[in-house]
């Protein structure tokens, strides 16, 4: 048995280092927004990863109304760059029944933005309202969950959703953002998960990065499950450590909770083992012009449809193995002990994850083109966090608005809903930032509770004891 494990290992080896795929740019691309695009001194507020889905069981965001207020009675005050960083859009969980889950066109990504308006009317129409006042600039950045916004479709139904001409400055989209002291980007290309070999744009064949593939293919399906942790499990960070999340999910006793486990580890198991899947676009739209000729998109019809089997006989798979796991249970020490070893590997996998956030963020702050920055601010880990790292400058994370938990053993989830990034320049050229909560409109925004107004220093190192720059 081990013979044959090993054989398929070396074989796998084998097909990936032949399998070579090609991806070619296309003129679908998104550029960064550099300091010449930006007021150096307007107020600004960050928030991240709101993940507005299609309005299913699929759907994370369930906060329109906190998000309304939020827009209408504090981002509105004064002129204001509203900066969304990235992954806005829940491009991933949009199901809609005539448009198979692995299309990836103009067409498609406009009806899958569509659907996601449709679902949070009021939450545009408060975006409308924003960028109709005076001084007010509306900045969305491209995560990885909303990658598809770099199709001109896609931006065009935003554009529309919120009352603006195509030639609208007031609504701009980037891969990145510098200027006024700072620097801004998703994360996500921090996260070998998730990391793009092309995050500038689409490209032919359409890009498809292994957490893509997770959320498509196995985490979408899982939560199909009535159990309490299924809406929550898209939100895993890191992606890597979904197998360990499993492992560590209360009630392992219930059958209910086997049949999940073993569902997702099963298909978990077949994501990785499987290469890394770069999608043939399916209707041969693109700028590019090398799939306009018929024969051309038979090809990828038939590529799309051997890979759809594929993936249908892995979801089946997966819940054979969750019906046998349903059946089977094993002792009570076995379970506390393989609960216990998970919880401690979620752990581990937390603070590496988070630790290269801060790592590559160094890393950016060091370099020729930042080293007069003092701030570098991103989402994607979903976890707020402010990292001092030395001579004056200072990671932030704005964490997102979805629900997520903390401690999985105990199910405790997150309890400041909320947070954002507000930055103004009150003494002159250098930011002052606050990392916030946002509770309603009566009661003023709440510092982040890890320690959140900054008034960052002009030189010098920072008052904490021990920076992100002291581990390295």
């Amino acid at each position: 048995m081990g013979g044959l494990a090993l054989l398929a290992l070396a074989l796998r080896w084998v097909f990936l280092r032949l399998r070579r795929v090609v991806l070619r740019p296309t003129a679908y691309t998104t550029s960064p927004i550099g300091p010449d695009a930006i007021n150096p001194r307007q107020r600004r507020i960050v928030v991240s990863d709101l993940h507005l889905g299609g309005g299913d069981h699929l759907d994370d965001f369930d906060n329109d109304a906190a998000l309304i207020a939020f827009l209408d009675h504090y981002v509105c005050g004064e002129p204001t760059d509203l900066i969304l960083a990235g992954d806005t859009i829940e491009f991933l969980q949009v199901r809609l029944p005539d448009l198979e889950d692995d299309e990836y066109s103009d067409t498609a990504a406009a009806r899958r933005i569509e659907a996601v308006i449709r679902a949070h009317a009021g939450v545009f129409e408060a975006l409308g309202r924003f960028v109709a006042r005076p001084g007010a600039q509306l900045t969305v950045l491209i995560g990885n969950h909303d990658f598809e916004l770099h199709y001109p479709a896609a931006k065009a139904c935003l554009r529309a959703a919120l009352g603006l001409a195509p030639d609208d400055p007031r609504l701009r989209f980037g891969v990145s953002y510098h200027g006024g002291g700072i620097y801004i980007v998703h994360g996500n290309q921090f996260d070998g998960w998730n990391r793009f070999v092309h995050f500038d744009g689409i490209t032919e064949p359409f890009e498809v990065v292994r957490g893509t593939q997770m959320v498509k293919e196995v985490i979408n399906d899982l939560e199909d499950e009535p159990l309490a942790i299924a809406p929550l499990i898209d939100n895993v960070k890191p992606s890597s450590a979904l197998f360990w999340y499993l492992l560590a999910l209360p009630q392992l006793r219930t059958p209910a909770a086997r049949r999940f486990l073993a569902r997702g580890v099963a298909g978990f198991l077949q994501v990785v083992a499987w290469p890394e899947p770069h999608q043939m676009p399916i209707t041969g739209e693109g700028p590019g012009g090398m799939l306009s000729a018929p024969a051309l998109r038979g090809v990828w019809r038939w590529a799309a449809s051997i890979r759809r089997g594929r993936v249908a006989r892995h979801r089946e798979v997966a819940r054979q193995v969750g019906m046998v796991a349903s059946a089977v249970e094993p002792p009570d020490d076995m379970i506390d002990q393989v609960q216990s070893e998970a919880t401690r590997q979620v752990a581990r996998e937390v603070r590496a994850f988070n630790d290269r956030f801060a790592r590559e963020m160094l890393r950016i702050a060091r370099s020729p083109d930042h080293r007069n920055d003092t701030l570098f601010v991103c989402g994607h880990t979903h976890l707020a966090c402010i990292v001092p790292l030395g001579m004056g400058q200072y990671y932030i994370n704005t964490g997102t608005w979805t629900e997520i938990i903390y401690d999985i053993a105990t199910m405790r989830r997150q309890e400041q809903r909320f947070p954002f990034l507000e930055i103004t320049y009150p003494d002159g050229p250098q930011p002052r930032a606050r990392l916030l909560v946002w509770i309603d409109p009566e009661t003023p925004p709440q510092p982040w509770r890890e320690g959140s107004v900054l008034r960052l220093p002009r030189s010098g190192p920072p008052t904490a004891s021990r920076t992100i720059a002291d581990r390295v």
